[in-house]
């Protein structure tokens, strides 16, 4: 196996002293173990960690170092095997022509030389994920027409088939445990009749989060040709052409790229619901109308055409501008939706069809608002707004009349079988699925909780018996075979409390649930899951001392807001006065958005005049199951407050979580959603939290069927740096998608996985909680070089106890308060000993070295300097970790404020009673009058415990981390060239490009309250 050198000799001489020493001694690599993990992180040391220079030559080197890498990386490789150059000659032969037009001329005869290579270019230690963008000389490689083929490093791959007919079966090494690729005749005209330098994007996913999806959501919904597998051009004018769906350079389009992407970071993947959107145009159900759109009514096409439920493009409807750019992509077309249907379970994974409705309600519009009255509806508001008009509880609404029933069926049918309305909608893609051979699941909507809501009677509701009448005639179509569901808001599956007094309490979904048609019950999960502050003091910070922390977010899964309390307003929000559920009849779950065990668990009686009827509803207790349509949570700081909101200026539902900073926050992200998966799935969790059925005998809560919000089908990192292109680009910073995260490399995984691959058991990681694209090992090198650079870039400490070696943050909150009088007092001197450094000592300006993986992972740098004080110094670092410029700036400026803040250390002794303290620990001292705080660096127990420490400003660690600068990428021109075409002629689909060999493998938005 192409394994680094690990040293183990540490261990050994550790283990003298128990189990911590032998971890000890086996991260740190050492001849004689050390007692505790001193020698990992000691202020006086000397080691060289693993380098990367802007992006290294590719050689052919006899002993050359095998690299491994972390989360995503741009490595040039060694060539392993290669045979001679294959020269092919051309020769042509053309009359010259005579005088007059005779053919006695004589003949001119060219000959022309072309040459192939075939090679294999060993990349890094496997197992790889993937292999994403090649550069040849420094440029984009175009593979969609060569013949390449990777092997990713496993421990039993085959030898290459080439390698194998060159060499014979006898001497062609399989090269396990080596990720390589090959390639088979290579064309070298473009490059000088020789094998360029070449350069390969790894990527190598290492997260948990990785591991644990087994569903996603592909968006965008709104693409004309996104969803395409083949390539669509876009006709400019006669010769002139531009890409529509291909803007990458590894595959035949960006669909295609995408999947090859979200497979190789996803290895467990079992599931894909594909969204497809059509437009609504009014929060008033009677006058909704929902059809598909385009974004521009004079594109020409070729390789598709755009057809939407029999309209072309120019008689559909066009969707609305703002800025002169299209608010949202048009309705994928019917053809794209079908081959992507195709492509999907031609690798494997299961189809989810999901139809969404878009509300494109431009600002300026003149339609009244049924919520507010006012003249105008908000702009780009959320499906779950629609409703009856006036809306219920405003002064005029026809709710509980035989008028909302009028209006509610408006939505559903208005115009029959051809209106433009939410039932034809939901058929046409029923048909649609049907036609492509079926799908596995299929949505017949999601979120439409006001309308849901909206009664014609006492305890009915018209447009639940719309869904349910929908539900069976989707059903009828779409056959046996299917899972038919209805994706409720998190708030909407269950009960509605009609009145303020909760006298009147009704299930209205029920109905729907109940229905023999409906599969699963289908909740579009974003229930919050913190209740986190800046401010000190706060209520939750009593419980956890992070957001982020793990066993915090897993107590507010059945419990915390929407569980155990609500907040009555928004000033009740603000002042953290929390009321707690409780419903008088002994069953407070009723009002638990959050609490599915109860409700799925138990018979639903409906209240009249706070009396329950005298009879269930037609639910039936762990009946089916239920399917998280969607799970999501935006990567912004505080996400997990309020899980729902997106980032989008231009819509009235754009908006930061509560209290939040509105700073990019990956890791919140990933942590919700590692939360909510480990609850149900007993892979990762435990199985109390997802009870068997005794109805159907499988769990409460599918775990196939967690869907992740959300993956595009626009590809990273061309999405979002094409910000040209496509103009919700700026929403993916902090935005719910997982495209571009996913395959990264968490510090918390990044360091378990180097202790993993090193040998190293018993070690805690989960505390850390930054986060970079990806690390390089490039040579070998004992675990403390891997881990010290990452230690100082990312400040964390390593700290033994109880048996565990623990990694981390540095700069918590305060664990102790030690006063003058919980000194020991030594034989000689002060009871405590403060030491504080020099300015001169001290660095002036500190840069740091870095791949921009956001530049095509060129070496980069970024300074932090101090405008005032006297020091001269300059220090700087290179670090093989990949990052963008903004992340690294923060680092930098992270690292420079520690020095300063650190120039104090303290020496004293405390007595054997606080033992519970461990280096990393920050605690606070007063001595003289004054309080500092300390972080510990070293105990040394004896009789006493002496302590030596330094000063912190746990503030200078909360840096923001603002936006990144994208370098714009280079987009590959239009695959096939266009010539003669007149305006608005629309070009029938050709023939399809040459096969595929490479085996490298608009807008939207998700809401609201």
């Amino acid at each position: 196996m192409a394994a680094l050198v690990l040293s183990v000799a540490g261990a050994a001489v550790g283990a003298v002293f128990g189990p911590v020493g032998a971890i000890a001694g086996r991260i740190a690599g050492a001849l004689a173990g050390n007692m505790l993990d001193r020698a990992l992180f000691s202020s006086n040391r000397s080691v060289e960690g693993p380098r990367l220079a802007d992006l290294d030559v590719m050689a052919s080197t006899e002993g050359a170092p095998v690299p491994r890498v972390y989360g995503r990386a741009r490595l040039a490789g060694q060539v392993i095997w290669a045979t001679r150059l294959q020269e092919v000659v051309s020769t042509r032969t053309e009359s010259a022509g005579g005088k007059g037009g005779g053919m006695d001329g004589g003949s001119v005869t060219s000959t022309t030389y072309s040459y192939y290579a075939n090679f294999a270019v060993g990349l890094c230690e496997g197992e790889i994920g993937h292999v994403g963008r090649v550069w040849a000389d420094g440029k984009p490689l175009d593979v969609s027409g060569l013949t390449v083929r990777v092997h990713r490093g496993g421990e039993d791959q085959a030898a290459d088939a080439l390698i194998v007919a060159k060499e014979g079966a006898a001497n062609a090494p399989a090269y396990r445990g080596l990720a390589y690729v090959v390639f088979e005749r290579l064309p070298l005209s473009d490059f000088g009749n020789r094998i360029p330098q070449l350069s390969f994007e790894i990527v190598r996913p290492i997260g948990r989060l990785e591991r644990m999806a087994r569903a996603v959501t592909l968006i965008p919904g709104t693409t004309e040709f996104g969803y395409e597998t083949s390539a669509v051009v876009r006709v400019l004018g006669p010769g002139k052409s531009a890409p529509e769906n291909r803007h990458v350079t590894t595959a035949a389009t960006d669909m295609i790229a995408s999947l090859d992407d979200l497979q190789a970071a996803c290895p467990y993947l079992e599931r894909v619901a594909v969204v497809v959107a059509w437009f609504g145009n009014d929060l008033r159900a009677g006058n909704c109308t929902v059809r598909p759109g385009v974004d521009n009514a004079v594109k020409v096409t070729s390789g598709g055409r755009w057809t939407v439920a029999g309209v072309n493009r120019p008689q559909a409807y066009v969707v609305s501008s703002v800025d002169g750019r299209p608010s949202y992509g048009g309705t994928p077309s019917d053809d794209s939706v079908r081959h992507l249907i195709a492509e999907l379970k031609a690798r494997g994974l299961k189809v989810t069809l999901y139809p969404f409705l878009m509300m494109d309600i431009p600002p300026g519009n003149t339609r009244p608002d049924p919520w507010s009255g006012a003249a105008a509806q908000p702009a780009f508001p959320w499906r779950g707004r629609i409703t009856c008009y006036p809306a219920p509880g405003v002064a005029g609404s026809p709710d509980g009349t035989a008028t909302a029933a009028t209006q509610i069926a408006a939505f559903f049918s208005s115009g029959g079988a051809n209106g433009w309305n939410y039932r034809r909608m939901i058929l046409h893609y029923a048909n649609l699925a049907k036609t492509s051979g079926g799908v596995d699941a299929f949505l017949i909507g999601s979120e439409l909780k006001a309308l849901t809501r909206v009664r014609s009677a006492s305890g009915v509701y018209p447009a639940v018996a719309a869904l349910a009448t929908l539900a069976s005639d989707v059903k009828a179509i779409v056959g046996a075979a299917t899972v038919v569901t209805y994706g409720a808001d998190w708030t909407e599956y269950g009960a509605h409390v009609v009145d303020d007094a909760a006298t009147e309490v009704r299930f209205p979904l029920d109905a729907l649930w109940a229905s023999p048609a409906i599969g699963a019950v289908g909740i579009d999960y974003y229930a919050p899951l913190s209740d986190w502050r800046d401010a000190a003091g706060h209520r939750d910070a009593e419980v956890a001392s992070s957001i982020h922390d793990r066993g915090y977010l897993a107590a507010n899964l059945k419990g915390g807001e929407a569980y155990d309390w609500y907040y009555a307003d928004a000033d009740a929000r603000a002042a953290q006065n929390r009321a707690a559920i409780t419903d008088g009849l002994g069953k407070p779950w009723i009002y638990r958005p959050k609490d599915l065990w109860s409700w799925w668990a138990s018979a639903h009686m409906e209240r009249v005049g706070g009396v329950e009827l005298a009879s269930a509803t037609a639910w039936t207790p762990c009946g089916k199951p239920i399917w998280l349509t969607e799970l999501g949570c935006p990567a912004v700081d505080k996400g997990a407050n309020q899980p729902s909101v997106f980032p989008d200026a231009k819509s009235v539902e754009g908006n930061i979580p509560y209290f939040s900073n509105g700073r990019r926050d990956d890791l919140i992200q990933r942590r919700y959603i590692e939360t909510v998966i480990a609850a149900f799935d007993p892979a990762f969790g435990a199985d109390e939290l997802n009870p068997l059925s005794p109805v159907y005998g499988g769990r409460m809560v599918e775990v196939s069927a967690l869907h992740l919000w959300t993956w595009d089908a626009r590809p990273y990192a061309v999405f979002p740096a094409a910000s040209d292109v496509w103009s919700d680009a700026g929403n993916w910073q902090t935005g719910h998608w997982l495209t571009g995260r996913l395959g990264a490399a968490p510090l918390d995984a990044l360091v378990g996985a180097i202790l993993e691959d090193c040998g190293v058991a018993g070690a805690r990681t989960d505390s850390l909680r930054e986060s970079c694209d990806g690390y390089v090992v490039d040579r070998p090198m004992s675990p403390r070089a891997m881990i010290d650079p990452l230690a100082m870039a990312y400040a964390f400490d390593a700290t033994a106890a109880g048996g565990e070696l623990t990694f981390v943050p540095r700069g918590g909150a305060p664990v102790a308060e030690i006063a003058e009088d919980d000194l020991v007092e030594p034989r000689s001197g002060a009871p405590a000993r403060l030491t504080r450094g020099q300015e001169t000592e001290l660095p002036r300006e500190v840069s740091f070295g870095f791949s921009d993986g956001a530049a095509d992972y060129r070496r980069a740098a970024v300074t932090s300097r101090r405008l005032v004080g006297g020091s001269q110094r300059v220090v700087h670092t290179e670090v093989a970790v990949v990052t963008d410029d903004a992340a690294a700036t923060r680092r930098a400026d992270i690292w420079l404020q520690d020095l300063w803040a650190g120039r104090e250390s303290a020496e004293f002794t405390l007595g054997m009673n606080r033992l519970a303290l461990a280096p990393g620990d920050v605690v606070g001292l007063t001595f003289n009058g004054r309080r500092r705080l300390f972080e510990i660096s070293e105990l040394i127990d004896t009789t006493s415990r002496q302590v030596k420490a330094r000063s912190i400003d746990p503030e200078v660690f909360a840096v923001p981390l603002f936006a990144p600068r994208l370098k714009p990428p280079e987009i590959p021109p239009a695959p096939r060239s266009v010539r003669g075409l007149r305006a608005r002629q629309m070009i029938p689909a050709p023939g399809g490009l040459p096969a595929n060999h490479h085996t490298l493998t608009s807008s939207h938005r998700r809401r609201r309250q």
